[in-house]
């Protein structure tokens, strides 16, 4: 099975930089990136390097609203970057040696059983092996140590 790794959407990123409101409604967070290797954007899949401004704020990335769709902090590049093109390869930024991956139905929920802390040279198998199940329409890639989201997964047409 063919996957790929996709950032958030061009459209929510830009209505966030727009409204400068976070998921909550409440302003979002400007920050130049001191970390080393900089903050991880969950647009671009890239880092924003040191020294160089970000977002911080609450996201929630889905369409819906039901007690599965979690809210969580994110960072963006600011101003805006370009949206990675879909990738069949995890995104570079990830150097933590587990994530949390979690799969969801097409109704936004959490599919029982399917969330797992995963290894990363394991990602592409296990969620390859959600995505083969015909209850799966996506899975998250999230932080195992602070469940921040950090792209999202589906099969690749």
């Amino acid at each position: 099975m063919r996957l790929e790794f996709h950032g958030l959407p061009s459209a929510d990123v830009e209505m966030i930089h727009r409204t400068g409101v976070d998921s909550y409604g409440d302003p979002v967070e400007r920050h130049a990136s001191a970390e080393q290797d900089g903050m991880p954007c969950r647009h671009c899949l890239q880092n924003v390097p040191q020294g160089l401004p970000f977002l911080a704020l609450a996201h929630r990335p889905f369409q819906g609203r039901n007690p599965f769709t979690e809210t969580g902090p994110i960072y963006l590049c600011d101003p805006g970057c370009t949206r990675a093109e879909p990738s069949p390869e995890p995104p570079a930024f990830l150097s933590a040696t587990q994530y949390l991956l979690r799969g969801y139905g097409p109704d936004e929920r959490i599919v029982y059983g399917t969330g797992a802390v995963t290894p990363r040279a394991n990602l592409t198998s296990y969620a390859a092996s959600l995505l083969e199940r015909d209850d799966i329409a996506f899975v998250d890639l999230r932080s195992a140590s602070n469940n921040c989201f950090l792209c999202r997964i589906y099969r690749a047409d």
